[in-house]
């Protein structure tokens, strides 16, 4: 039965993921993306937005039920069918969807071909019965266990002053700390309003995290509000603007640092490409992904669509929209 349903196939075996995607595509399917990593996975998902990803248990170095997790919470409509080693207990296997907050289809090698098209069938087509509430409770859940794992889905928001040398060199120094403490002080408590957290402070701005299945719009309500906060102060006399970058996906969690005093910290390419999106934000302004800004709500939302801009380290130019003013004010620097 032919169908354009895009599927994401995880596999170390770059061979049995071939074979995989022939058989695919030899029934009507689209040519399905590869990922031969766990970080090409989490690149690829939000990529190629798939409607069912495939994942080979036995993949080494990170451990894949992690990936999962992250990837319920983060996309809890998203079925995902597993392939594990044959001879797996009902217990191990239970165990496993468990770990990974749900899986939607466990099936043992060697892979029967009839039963593998059977059982996708199945969750493709429970997949459009799920309802809102249904996806939300379930995507809830997953994020109120416990944070032991390493991989999760976050949104990400960096904010920086625009100009800041050239404030210090029109100002004293303890003035210009003054002040900049305080408007972080500021942007703190806005954070935890919108019930993020503050990951660290990064010079002269922060880098903050939201989680949940509301974290793109808490996340988005928070830079809102910043900007707000902005707009209220332009009239002080040591004017102190800021822009900001957010990016949503999932996210390497972990702790740094040296030996009994490590610091808790996030890593990945939704970090990379928020502290990008941060660096390029005309002052007064949020710079952001189109793909993110079309998951929100956008009434009553100031924004201009702000083009596809280069990043380094980014191999594709990213399509972004700016919130906060209408027009582009300064232009958008590439690189």
């Amino acid at each position: 039965m032919a169908t354009d349903a895009r599927m994401l196939i995880v596999d170390s075996d770059v061979h049995g993921a071939q074979a995989l995607a022939s058989l695919m595509e030899q029934h009507g399917y689209p040519g399905p993306v590869l990922a031969t990593s766990v970080w090409k996975a989490m690149e690829s998902v939000e990529d190629s937005l798939p409607d069912v990803v495939v994942f080979s248990l036995y993949y080494p170095n990170v451990d894949p039920l992690l990936f999962c997790r992250a990837l319920k919470q983060a996309r809890p409509l998203l079925p995902i069918m597993v392939i594990i080693s044959p001879g797996a207990s009902l217990g191990k296997i239970e165990t496993l969807g468990a770990l990974a907050g749900g899986l939607d289809a466990v099936l043992e090698r060697p892979l029967d071909e009839a039963r593998f098209l059977a059982a996708l069938q199945q969750v493709l087509a429970k997949r459009k019965l799920l309802t809102p509430s249904s996806i939300m409770g379930a995507a809830q859940a997953i994020s109120n266990r416990e944070h032991s794992v390493e991989l999760a889905a976050r949104t990400i928001l960096f904010t920086d002053v625009r100009g800041s040398t050239q404030l210090l060199e029109t100002t004293t120094t303890q003035m210009f700390f003054k002040e900049l403490n305080y408007k972080l002080t500021q942007q703190v408590a806005v954070v935890r309003q919108f019930s993020g957290n503050v990951v660290k402070f990064t010079g002269d701005g922060l880098m903050a995290s939201f989680q949940g299945f509301d974290r793109l719009t808490q996340a988005v309500r928070c830079a809102l509000k910043i900007l707000e906060l902005e707009k209220e102060q332009t009239c002080q006399q040591l004017p102190m603007p800021f822009g900001q970058g957010l990016c949503d996906g999932l996210v390497v969690c972990g702790f740094v640092g040296e030996e009994k005093h490590e610091r808790p910290d996030i890593f990945g390419w939704p970090v990379h490409l928020a502290a990008r999106l941060c660096g390029h934000a005309p002052a007064g302004t949020l710079l952001m992904k189109k793909k993110d800004f079309d998951r929100i709500d956008p009434n009553g939302i100031p924004h201009a669509h702000a083009g596809f801009l280069e990043f380094r380290g980014m191999k594709e130019p990213v399509e972004c929209v700016q919130v906060g003013l209408l027009t582009p004010t300064e232009p958008l620097h590439h690189g």
